[in-house]
């Protein structure tokens, strides 16, 4: 559904640190109690054009992700700003990185690492990113990852609803 060309977006103005909020609070509820879960200052993000319920899709697709492959007593760290005309939202996990050959198709449709091909509860069908990807490019944004500091960091970026003069370096 999120890559059909049918797919429709009841697009306004969403706080994107409301977003994340709803994300963190349900999947810290159902999620892993050894992995912190750290927000910095929400209130102060930017307001985005999106659909509130498919963004909150996207943001708790990356936080399961996130959760899923960060190392028990590790950190999974949410930031957001606007930067070049384009807010942004950054999701740090602390999974150890992604190998090179895994790094350029985790966003495919099915596909799965090597690490998260054993079966089991943590295991998943590789949906996740690619669903989050396409409501990502829906909204007339992007979703990308890198290695970055002690595990991965994927970046939304997403219109701004306003555009903003601060701007906030990533």
């Amino acid at each position: 559904r999120a890559t059909s060309p049918t797919l429709r977006l009841d697009v306004a103005p969403v706080a994107l640190g409301e977003v994340v909020s709803d994300a963190v609070a349900a999947e810290t509820a159902s999620g892993r109690a050894d992995v912190d879960v750290v927000a910095e200052d929400p209130e102060d993000w930017p307001t985005v054009l999106g659909s509130d319920t498919e963004l909150t899709r996207v943001v708790r697709n990356l936080l399961s992700n996130a959760l899923r492959h960060t190392r028990p007593g590790g950190e999974v760290r949410l930031t957001a700003g606007v930067r070049d005309g384009a807010a942004w939202l950054h999701v740090q996990d602390g999974c150890g990185g992604i190998d090179g050959a895994d790094l350029e198709r985790v966003f495919d449709v099915g596909y799965r690492g090597t690490p998260a091909r054993t079966p089991g509860p943590d295991s998943g069908a590789g949906l996740g990113l690619a669903i989050a990807r396409a409501l990502a490019e829906a909204h007339g944004g992007a979703l990308d990852v890198a290695n970055h500091g002690p595990g991965c960091r994927f970046t939304l970026t997403l219109p701004p609803a306003a555009r903003t003069a601060g701007v906030s370096s990533a």
